[in-house]
């Protein structure tokens, strides 16, 4: 009696790990540059498909996460799989980071200083384009104020496109308009009794002065 070969069947070892630090969505994993792991939590993860003793494998990112925009690197990467489960590889991801910029304009006297979030304070000097020193992980807000507005002549400050969300690339559009004040000029006239009076402000700016009285030039 001759008995047949039987063939034992290959089942096959996961090829997976751990995903950490994941804040953001859309990271994409793939292995040999072919098949695919879409990757929505941290934890473990494992490739759909199982692989026979001896597969090589090398795994990276293909699509890294946005909505908040981060970077994930492969560790254990790559390898040969053996008799058992690969579940060594590691993948972690940082939340990237930008920087706020704004263009002063306008501004003559001294001592503005910006706040981003309410903190990270900036001393402006001159116009043209500052930066804060410290930037703001993609995904979170920033919201530019004036915490001092400039003295010597004294100026008032005003932010335009203060407020929004980090996304993946730097903000410059905020804009600081910087416009010097105007103060009235005035007084008191006492003892007029005949008519005709006109005064005058920088040569110029007649008032004309009825009766005695308080007066304010009508330009400021």
């Amino acid at each position: 009696m001759v008995f047949g070969t039987k063939k034992l069947k290959n089942i096959g070892s996961d090829l997976g790990g751990a995903v950490s630090g994941l804040a953001g969505s859309g990271l994409v994993l793939q292995n040999n540059l072919g098949e695919e792991a879409t990757i929505n939590a941290n934890g473990s993860f494992a490739f759909p498909t199982a692989r026979e003793s001896g597969t090589g494998y090398s795994v990276t990112v293909k699509t890294q996460p946005s909505n908040r925009t981060q970077v994930c690197t492969v560790t254990n990467g790559a390898g040969s799989v053996n008799a058992a489960d690969v579940t060594n590889i590691g993948v972690t991801c940082v939340t990237s980071s930008f920087s706020v910029s704004a263009t002063v304009s306008g501004l003559s006297g001294s001592g503005l200083v910006l706040q981003n979030n309410g903190g990270n304070d900036l001393a402006v000097g001159g116009n043209g384009v500052v930066t804060f020193s410290s930037s703001v992980l993609s995904g979170d807000a920033y919201a530019v104020t004036v915490l001092s507005n400039p003295s010597g002549p004294t100026q008032t400050c005003t932010v335009g496109n203060a407020a929004g969300t980090i996304g993946a690339a730097n903000v410059a559009n905020v804009t600081v308009s910087c416009s010097t004040n105007k103060f009235s000029v005035g007084g008191n006239v006492s003892g007029l009794a005949g008519s005709g009076l006109v005064l005058q402000n920088n040569a110029g700016d007649n008032l004309a002065v009825s009766a005695s009285g308080s007066i304010v030039f009508p330009t400021t």
